[in-house]
């Protein structure tokens, strides 16, 4: 059983260390050690989004499969990753796109400061988008598998009343925004509002494009597609708080790119890799686990505006640690109730 699971991981770990042996070939043993961090850091804070997105790929056909794990690596790392930044940056202080372009190569200081001025911004998306991916997996009356019991299935009750996620992310940004002072409430509020909506877009779309997939091959093609472009945004937002991060180990985009990029690699392997062998039918827990580590994480995404305004900064790691504990306790459980269910294969 380890050997069929290693496969999946031994060109993401090949590439690992070609890029860990390049980067300290060119630039030397500190700048490999500071991509190594970064390759850990984008793992630990991503490793929840493969088992969501291993229960979205599963739906896809071996073709679009293929298609999320080459271009739709290409997207996250290049336009996550680099383009995303950017584009904040530029909005937020002003300047070109190849203005902020510039500050990042030859002016890193200047290019975080415009950074720091964007990540309210960039924030309140990312938080809003995964707080309404936490909601809509418990706040679902069809619920019937539960990990936490009691919470869990108070939850899946509430979820009778309609539109009772899109409430409560409303006011809890409704409150948030309040806590603010007034230069930077308009821009959190429209923010927040664009990550709610878009994450409501796009699994609605594709839940609709999934529920005919059987009219015919066009609506099972946009199902593929509504389903492409949510694990992209899903991704995004799971993205945006690594690369705040990293601005704070270090400035040098170059190696933000290939730590990042080589982290995202392997985490695309490990979501290809749970959902071909169908690993979360057998971890029954793991995906519950998963979107507590999603909604503690866009909780404290949105948490952060306000603290960064108080001058306190949430060091990475403690997103980390949160999202690979509730992880770790959930693959317990599930491997329990795995060996209560079949005795015999123990």
């Amino acid at each position: 059983m380890p050997q069929r699971y290693l496969r999946y991981l031994i060109f993401p770990l090949i590439c690992c260390a070609a890029g860990l042996a390049i980067v300290m070939g060119w630039l030397g043993a500190s700048a490999a050690w500071v991509t190594l961090v970064l390759l850990v850091l984008e793992i630990s804070l991503s490793f929840d989004n493969a088992v969501v997105n291993a229960r979205v790929l599963e739906k896809l056909n071996p073709a679009q499969q293929r298609f999320f794990l080459t271009w739709g690596l290409i997207i996250p790392v290049f336009g996550v990753r680099l383009l995303g930044p950017l584009l904040m940056v530029a909005l937020a202080g002003g300047v070109g796109l190849g203005q902020a372009f510039d500050a990042a190569i030859h002016h890193p200081d200047h290019y975080r400061e415009l950074l720091e001025l964007a990540e309210p911004r960039i924030l309140a998306f990312g938080g809003m988008f995964l707080l309404m991916v936490f909601l809509r997996y418990f706040l679902d009356e069809a619920k019937t598998l539960h990990w936490l019991g009691p919470l869990e299935r108070r939850l899946s009750s509430a979820g009778r009343i309609e539109a009772l996620e899109i409430a409560l992310a409303l006011i809890l940004l409704l409150l948030l925004v309040a806590s603010l002072p007034a230069t930077l409430r308009g821009d959190v509020m429209v923010a927040g509002v664009i990550g709610l909506v878009l994450q409501l877009l796009s699994t609605s779309l594709a839940e609709a494009f999934g529920d005919e997939e059987q009219a015919g091959a066009r609506l099972a093609a946009g199902g593929g597609l509504m389903s492409l472009i949510y694990l992209e945004l899903l991704d995004a937002s799971f993205s945006l708080d690594g690369t705040i991060g990293a601005f704070a180990i270090t400035s040098n985009l170059a190696l933000i790119m290939v730590g990042l990029g080589l982290g995202a690699l392997f985490i695309r392997s490990l979501t290809l890799m749970l959902s071909r062998e169908r690993a979360l039918d057998q971890l029954v827990y793991l995906e519950h686990g998963a979107h507590y580590a999603i909604g503690a994480l866009g909780l404290l995404m949105l948490a952060s505006i306000w603290l960064g305004h108080q001058g306190v900064h949430l060091p990475e790691w403690v997103t980390g640690l949160i999202g690979v504990v509730l992880l770790a306790l959930s693959l317990a459980d599930s491997l329990r109730q795995r060996r209560r269910r079949h005795p015999s294969q123990h």
